[in-house]
């Protein structure tokens, strides 16, 4: 499968507004940024001045002329394409002829061209992909915004002229893959917010990569006794830990596997091995070790064999059993890609090259190799071309939604995507939970930076503050530089910026802070109009930090040894939890399923005999409304008074 070309994209250039007229500048470098003579007027003086002249992709054009539909109070005509026509014009390439666009073939499955003639407006692609982030970049352009999943969170201005001079065409500088999804997953309201959020954004593209721990149509529970064999040889003793990969028919019973899925339908199919350690130790599996003298490091068994090649056995024996599947799928498939993680005890680079159809997913964790993450990338880039990056965003037993950005500051997201793609990286793909409260700035960046790596992160930041927060800008800057520390710091204030961002790069959570953060969102909720979208957005934070106030609750039950108000407080936790399902703010999905006890571990005991805490979706564990203002105000008055706010 050939995959786009990844041209480097150029730096996100602001656009400008003068008076009435949006003069919009493109994402596009100063090559490809040529002037105009004319520039296109969509609207003005009250009425449409171009209709929305539709291709052979549908979707897209919908979305842009109900968009404008909703920015400007008129409708908007949608009309199809045809030659001599003026309009705003939205599809394929292909599907307007008279248009003459340069090396279109390097545009790939997702760049687009967007461009102003004398008459008309062209938002082009060569695929159907392309299309779509055409239109969403031509609407980011003239203001929109999704920030966070939500309608809350969608900004659509309103503008009594929309006319601009458009001259540039883009690629992403991940051209496989953009994803970030929920460990957990989603309900299904949640599922629907993050699909549109992605569209919006930018996210997604032409490969599924479809990657995940498998048994290689193996049984291990029903073929252990009467083939023990194809199993892994640990410590002197089989097991059923994973397979034996230098086993002829084990080698076999995968490409069965894999060409049975193939037949499916499917687009990507798994090779990766089963999760944990305990890999094979037979002699056929040391023999590719070729003399070397076996060194166990990293919980795996490497060797520097007589030529100077550092190998490790699992990556030796594994990939080759992937290679060979690989090479028979291709033999009926050729379209179909093989994929497998470089991971665990198989991080180490084999020795040898990958087949052309070998998608390979490197981690950011759980490495066992002595050589550096670039190192890694390095060398994987040099065995096959197609290589992502499985990334960890936020796993909700790692962080618990507590506000600590982690690896998530706009800082740190930049310097790990552009070394990323400086290094074969054309695929990313993290895992996240779905707590926008904490981290939903750092996800909002990523997405931008997903797309264009050189993005302003700075421009990203402050286009945040000032578009989703509007009079209250300032105020959530110190907010989140309250949590995210100095980096997400770019509007001039002449207010101090608070001095508690060390607090979550040593990990602490305490009272001093949330009480910190609660005088942010009061100045924050004062400087905006009570029931404008500013204020709602901003109420979905203060919420956030509600939750974090019941949490203060559970630590001082805790320390005070007191079982009734420990399970109140576990109560009071999770309900109101389970009330921001629909808000995003918080991972409920766990919190109220399997990671109930995980979250509670030390708890577990008091728990065991309380009714309502043990079943999903029931009791205190059941999805229920977020609070209205009324209540909520309520609610607020108390924390301030719990926390000794005046």
């Amino acid at each position: 499968m050939k995959l786009p070309l990844n041209p480097t994209c150029a730096a996100l250039i602001r656009f400008l507004s003068v008076g009435l007229l949006l003069i919009l500048a493109a994402f596009a470098s100063p090559a490809n940024a040529q002037p105009l003579p004319k520039p296109g007027t969509l609207f003005e003086n009250g009425a449409a001045q171009l209709p929305v002249a539709t291709g052979s992709v549908e979707g897209p054009a919908k979305e842009l002329h109900e968009t404008l539909n909703r920015m400007t109070g008129v409708r908007f005509q949608l009309q199809p394409a045809a030659p001599g026509k003026a309009g705003i014009h939205v599809g394929l390439i292909t599907d307007f002829p008279w248009l003459k666009v340069d090396r279109a073939k390097e545009l790939g499955a997702e760049g687009f061209v967007i461009r102003t003639d004398s008459d008309s407006v062209y938002l082009v692609a060569a695929e159907p992909l392309g299309v779509q982030h055409a239109v969403t970049t031509f609407l980011h352009h003239l203001g929109c915004r999704w920030f966070f999943p939500g309608e809350t969170w969608e900004s659509i201005p309103q503008h009594k002229t929309i006319a601009g001079n458009w001259n540039e065409r883009q690629v992403p500088s991940f051209p496989t893959q953009r994803r970030i999804w929920y460990g957990f997953g989603a309900y299904p309201s949640g599922k629907r917010d993050m699909d549109a959020w992605e569209r919006h954004n930018r996210m997604g593209g032409p490969v599924n990569v479809s990657i995940g721990h498998t048994w290689h149509g193996l049984n291990p529970e029903k073929e252990f006794a009467a083939h023990p064999e194809w199993f892994a040889l640990v410590a002197g003793k089989r097991q059923t830990t994973k397979p034996c990969y230098s086993h002829p028919q084990v080698i076999e019973r995968a490409i069965e596997s894999a060409l049975k899925q193939a037949s499916d339908g499917r687009q990507m199919i798994s090779m990766t091995p089963p999760d944990g350690l305990g890999y094979c130790e037979c002699e056929r599996c040391l023999a590719t070790l070729k003399g070397g003298e076996p060194i166990r490091e990293h919980s795996s068994i490497f060797a520097k064999r007589p030529d100077g090649t550092l190998v490790n056995i699992t990556s030796e024996t594994m990939f080759n059993l992937v290679n060979q599947v690989a090479a028979a799928v291709a033999k009926k498939y050729p379209r179909t890609l093989v994929g497998c993680y470089a991971y665990s005890a198989y991080s180490h680079p084999p020795s040898f090259d990958l087949h052309p159809n070998v998608y390979l997913q490197t981690t950011t964790a759980y490495r066992r190799t002595s050589i550096t993450l670039a190192e890694q990338l390095d060398a994987f880039g040099k065995k096959t071309k197609q290589v992502g990056i499985r990334e960890y965003y936020s796993v909700y037993q790692w962080d618990w939604d507590f506000p600590s950005p982690g690896k998530m500051t706009p800082a740190a997201l930049a310097d790990d995507l552009k070394m990323f793609h400086q290094h074969h990286i054309t695929a990313v793909n993290a895992e996240a939970s779905n707590n926008w409260g904490p981290r939903g700035l750092g996800y909002y960046v990523a997405s931008q930076l997903m797309w264009n790596v050189n993005a302003d992160v700075k421009e990203i930041v402050r286009d945040f503050y000032e578009t989703a927060f509007g009079p209250a800008a300032k105020a959530m800057q110190r907010y989140y530089v309250r949590w995210y520390g100095p980096s997400v710091a770019v509007l001039p204030d002449d207010r101090p910026l608070p001095a508690q961002a060390d607090l979550v790069e040593k990990g602490k959570f305490d009272v001093e802070a949330l009480k910190a953060a609660y005088l942010d969102l009061d100045d924050a909720a004062r400087a905006v109009p009570a029931d404008s979208d500013y204020r709602k957005r901003i109420d979905l934070l203060r919420m956030y930090a509600h939750y974090l106030v019941l949490r203060y609750h559970l630590n001082q039950a805790e320390a005070k040894g007191e079982k009734a108000a420990i399970l109140d407080a576990i109560k009071a936790e999770t309900m109101f939890g389970a009330r921001l399902t629909d808000t995003h703010m918080i991972h409920t999905r766990p919190l109220l399923g399997k990671a109930f006890l995980r979250r509670f571990k030390k708890h577990e005991a008091l728990l065991a005999d309380v009714e309502d805490a043990k079943l999903s979706n029931k009791g205190w564990r059941q999805v229920a409304a977020p609070p209205d203002a009324r209540e909520f105000e309520t609610l607020w008055a108390a924390d301030k008074a719990a926390l000794g706010i005046r």
